[in-house]
């Protein structure tokens, strides 16, 4: 996201991005929530692109709104410095979160049961309500868990990539660096909560999954390493986010505010 934007045009640069990541790393991100919940992997495209439009509309959702929001919380701080830039970053990903849950819950839901876009989300209210343990399930983890990520996405990954680039490192290696660590902090740092929102909000019956203690300590049970499911897929889809967010940010704002420049001069009809 970029102060320099209106809060209209860092949606379109945070949808752009999330477009493009999305349909790129989804097979990453199925890998995933089938190895947190000790469920099979494959290879099948039809399988592995099931929920598609459940997590387009995440990814794309998620990340608008996590560049306009952390953008506008930039602009309410007194001046930038990284501190502010990271506590901007973690604040839009817990905001973000509210959107995030329940929209990834439908979509493990699909990938699990199948289902379409629509009639998942209203067969789970049906079942078991809004909040609670229904369409809202796991939303505190899911808090904590994007407050982490984001925080690294468009936080840390930013200022170390400027670090790297005062200290003489040439732009592509900056950014691909940046990104890493970005990445790699956010995604392990925040995945032991990753994997507990994913197994309740694939067990709305709570056979084996009840509340977040419960069902942490449920999964304790095989062992710390339990809570590290999954992760190298989840920091491996992190890391190339990151790296996308931070490409279209870096190159994308010029084209935007020329589009939006354009448009303003086009004489009425």
């Amino acid at each position: 996201m970029s102060v320099e934007l209106t809060e209209g045009e860092n949606a379109v640069l945070g949808v752009t991005a999330a477009i493009m990541e999305g349909v790129l790393l989804q097979p990453t991100l199925y890998w995933k929530n089938m190895r947190q919940q000790n469920l099979p992997l494959s290879v099948d495209p039809r399988l592995i692109y099931r929920g598609m439009g459940a997590a387009l509309t995440n990814e794309a959702g998620q990340m608008g709104l996590q560049f306009v929001i952390t953008g506008l919380l930039k602009s309410y701080m007194p001046a930038p410095t990284p501190t502010s830039d990271l506590a901007a970053a973690v604040g839009g990903g817990m905001i973000v979160a509210l959107f995030a849950s329940p929209v990834e819950l439908v979509m493990i839901q699909q990938q699990r049961f199948g289902g379409s876009l629509l009639g998942t989300p209203l067969n789970i209210m049906r079942t078991h309500g809004l909040m609670g343990q229904g369409l809202f399930r796991g939303l505190g983890l899911a808090i904590v868990r994007d407050g982490i990520y984001v925080g690294g996405m468009l936080g840390l990954a930013p200022i170390a990539q400027q670090q790297l680039s005062d200290r003489g490192m040439a732009t592509l290696p900056a950014t691909m660096w940046g990104s890493a660590l970005g990445g790699i902090l956010g995604g392990v740092i925040s995945h032991p909560f990753d994997v507990v929102k994913t197994c309740m909000q694939g067990d709305l019956a709570q056979r084996d999954f009840g509340g977040a203690l419960a069902s942490t300590r449920t999964l304790l049970n095989s062992g710390v390493s339990r809570l590290f499911d999954g992760c190298f897929w989840r920091t491996f889809n992190i890391t190339a986010t990151v790296y996308v967010a931070n490409e279209c940010c870096m190159r994308l704002p010029p084209y935007l505010k020329r589009l939006t420049d354009e448009g303003q001069k086009q004489p009425p009809r």
